[in-house]
């Protein structure tokens, strides 16, 4: 027969039992906060390891270190080498956000444990902050009113703006560990150093070359002329050839490979090259006339710089492999660059006027202030012949100061037939300048050519001014001795008794004038691709003008005595250790005993790409990220040791629901919301952890209960209406049933040691004790 002295008897049995088989079934009680050194250390690890990774990561891209141009390790793959990395970065972020969530719980632990409580919204947030939808939510937002309640305000911004910071730096963690982990194949500098040319700038980039030009016309006569680089006719014979591949409907295009990039945002352009070999090939590049108010722009690089580059360019590679030990396969490109003005030529041609042989009136493009072609004025040319001809004549004239900036003008004459009584003129107007840019290698192609970046065209020189009337106000005036000097007679083309020039020789190589028949219709007929041929006109005359003007000053960069073959390089004497210096961006040649008045220096820079880490923009915000995580857990390593005071309580979901499980229900402040929470009021009820004193049921002594308790001060001025006052009887009643509060059960035979016979007697009083509350203490267990 069951009695309850028999059930009593059973329940310590079975007790008895589980003490004898162990306490797996039994959670013991907890000490929930410790005071011990060596136990915050220990809690600090996870911080302690995460900032020295950040560190080493940050160094790594601060210092940089270049991979090569293939990403390998002993894994030879490229692919599967990116994913380790992408691997790493990962577990990386993890790590900070796991970081990051120790430092929120301690601040939400403290909130609840010893400060005046969280909101029910921000109770979770050591588990929320991590889920940037947490801040767009009622429960976050809508608990924010709670700041502004009595209290320490200034403690309840800091935690706000930790769970903030926090979230948006495990937020940002991710990309900013895979921006610095994982490599990009980018510019690594390489190098560097400083040289000298011979000469003052004005030496290298005169305003004015309309005077006698004899210590230059020593070098360039006769035949020389042409085939010296340093001449202003060096680049002839490869504009020739250069010209004499294309004509008036696709010259725009030609020599542009088709997977090359702009230059300095032109797809006109192509490399020139001298017969002698002295300069190195220089890229003329720029935009050519589309329409009857455009012009054709060319720009080219200074030789005299390109020849001391080129050189710089040969032994720096050297050096890199044979210090560095460096292959060719290592790197994709390789890329020297030293700011230095260039030369800069823009052409405009009237459209093709007929002009009977007693005619010598021809209107030239006039310069309305600084670069601006304006309408045609008229000139008269005395030189122009009126004797027909079957061939072509080109002739530079001089303009006088009405047509403004212009530094040179030129006439270019169809062939006529003796039984024509016309042909066909067109006139043109150059202005040359000096334009600041970065010197490149061909970045495409290495080595096979030099040409402009970055243009500085509103820093054009020599300088403009509306009221000076100078030769060379807004451009380089350019004389007669230049100009024989840039266009001389030729005699070794078969051209009959013929001695053009070398531009006409170029304009005759193009097809603008190998023939008189119908001539004059193809050049005043717009229907037939006039236009066309104007452009290829002004394309021609600009790159000769350019091409000349690049040269100038060029034959300083070398030592001009014995034969030309045989001239070394001016003012390049390598020091001992030439290597090292220029790898390490330092001086590598010796400063020439001259006057500095007398010497030109220029910053050369030597650059591979590859894979690498670096810094640069995307880096330093990817850092900023880190960093702030990092400052985060240093601050809060130093105070957890400072302290001695550290907790893991209530680290997971599982463990805040058996805390709020265990707790006194708050039917009061909670109502309707076991279906959900949708008003910020509730959201807004204040919460707290507090011991409460509860009856210990084996030997009728107190034992402290830790439970998560609500108090309604959020709204301490809201009237409690009716339905409320039922609800507080209703609360009443429950709490003292054994369905709603887990202390007033009469049984619980999982608990070792709770004697249920003992406890039903005790019911009664405990339904009657309220429970006094009191702080969590350090280093006390608490059930």
């Amino acid at each position: 027969m069951w009695t309850p002295r028999a059930a009593c008897k059973k329940a310590k049995s079975d007790a008895s039992a589980l003490s004898t088989l162990g306490d797996e079934l039994e959670e013991p009680p907890k000490v929930i906060i410790t005071e011990s050194v060596v136990t915050a250390l220990r809690r600090c690890t996870c911080h302690l390891i995460t900032i020295l990774v950040t560190i080493a990561i940050v160094t790594l891209n601060l210092k940089g270190v270049y991979l090569g141009a293939d990403l390998m390790s002993p894994v030879r793959s490229e692919t599967i080498n990116l994913m380790f990395l992408q691997l790493a970065a990962k577990a990386h972020e993890i790590m900070i956000v796991n970081s990051l969530g120790l430092i929120v719980l301690h601040f939400v632990r403290s909130e609840l444990l010893f400060g005046d409580g969280l909101p029910l919204g921000l109770v979770g947030s050591g588990l929320s902050f991590n889920n940037f939808e947490y801040f767009f939510k009622t429960e976050f937002y809508g608990s924010l009113k709670y700041i502004g309640d009595h209290g320490n305000k200034a403690r309840r911004v800091m935690f706000v703006t930790v769970v903030i910071v926090a979230g948006l730096t495990a937020a940002l963690a991710g990309p900013a560990s895979a921006v610095l982990l994982v490599p990009e194949s980018q510019d690594w500098a390489a190098g560097g150093t400083r040289f000298y040319l011979n000469g003052s700038e004005t030496d290298f980039w005169p305003a004015d070359l309309s005077g006698n030009l004899s210590e230059l016309r020593s070098f360039c006569n006769g035949n020389d002329s042409t085939h010296l680089g340093i001449c202003p006719a060096g680049g002839f014979h490869s504009l020739w050839k250069h010209w004499g591949t294309v004509n008036s409907t696709d010259f725009r295009a030609q020599d542009v490979r088709s997977y090359a990039k702009d230059l300095s945002g032109s797809n006109f352009y192509w490399p020139v090259s001298s017969a002698s070999f002295q300069v190195p090939p220089l890229y003329a590049l720029g935009n050519s006339k589309k329409g009857d108010s455009d012009a054709t722009t060319l720009i080219q690089p200074h030789a005299a710089a390109v020849v001391i580059l080129q050189k710089l360019a040969t032994d720096w590679w050297k050096a890199s492999v044979s210090q560095r030990g460096m292959s060719p396969d290592q790197v994709d490109d390789r890329i020297i660059s030293a700011n230095a003005r260039s030369g800069i030529t823009v052409v405009r041609c009237e459209n093709p006027q007929e002009l009977l042989h007693s005619d010598n009136t021809v209107n030239f493009p006039s310069i309305d202030g600084r670069f601006h072609f304006s309408q045609g004025l008229p000139l008269a040319v005395q030189s122009l012949n009126n004797t027909a001809v079957d061939h072509l004549r080109f002739q530079w004239v001089h303009l006088p100061p009405q047509f403004g900036a212009a530094s040179i003008g030129g006439v270019f004459e169809t062939p006529w037939e003796p039984n024509e009584a016309s042909r066909v003129v067109v006139s043109c107007t150059a202005q040359a300048g000096w334009v600041p840019s970065t010197v490149f290698t061909d970045k495409y192609n290495f080595w096979t050519g030099w040409y402009p970046w970055n243009i500085q065209y509103g820093d054009r020189t020599p300088a403009w001014s509306a009221t000076s009337q100078a030769a060379n106000n807004g451009r380089i005036s350019l004389g007669d001795d230049w100009l024989n000097l840039l266009t001389p007679p030729i005699t070794y083309l078969d051209v009959g008794s013929w001695r053009p020039s070398t531009i006409e020789s170029i304009l005759l190589n193009a097809g603008l004038g190998s023939s008189p028949n119908a001539i004059i219709a193809d050049w005043l007929d717009k229907r037939s691709g006039s236009q066309d041929k104007v452009a290829l006109l002004e394309a021609i005359i600009c790159s000769v003008i350019v091409d000349g003007l690049s040269r100038t000053g060029s034959y300083r960069a070398f030592n001009t005595s014995g034969a030309s073959s045989q001239w070394p390089l001016a003012n390049y004497n390598p020091l001992p250790d030439f290597e090292e210096r220029i790898l390490g961006n330092k001086l590598a040649l010796e400063i020439p005993a001259v006057n500095p008045e007398n010497l030109t220096t220029i910053e050369a820079s030597m650059q591979i790409s590859g894979f690498s880490f670096k810094g640069s923009l995307a880096a330093y915000l990817a850092m900023t990220v880190l960093l702030t995580h990092l400052l985060m857990a240093t601050v809060h390593v130093i105070y957890v040791i400072r302290s001695h005071r550290t907790s893991r309580s209530w680290g997971s979901v599982a463990e805040l629901i058996a805390l709020s499980h265990t707790s006194q229900p708050a039917f009061d402040v909670l109502a309707n919301t076991s279906g959900g929470i949708e008003s910020r009021k509730t959201f807004l009820q204040m919460a707290k952890i507090r011991v409460r004193h509860t009856p210990n049921l084996p030997n009728h002594t107190r034992h402290e209960h830790v439970e998560l308790l609500f108090e309604n001060s959020a709204f301490p001025n809201h009237q409690r209406n009716a339905s409320e006052h039922e609800l507080d009887e209703l609360h009443n009643e429950l709490s003292h049933h054994a369905a709603t509060w887990p202390l007033n059960i009469v049984e619980i035979p999982t608990y070792t040691g709770l004697d249920p016979c003992s406890m039903s007697t005790s019911v009664g009083r405990l339904a009657d004790d309220k429970g006094a509350t009191d702080i969590v203490r350090p280093r006390q267990q608490y059930g």
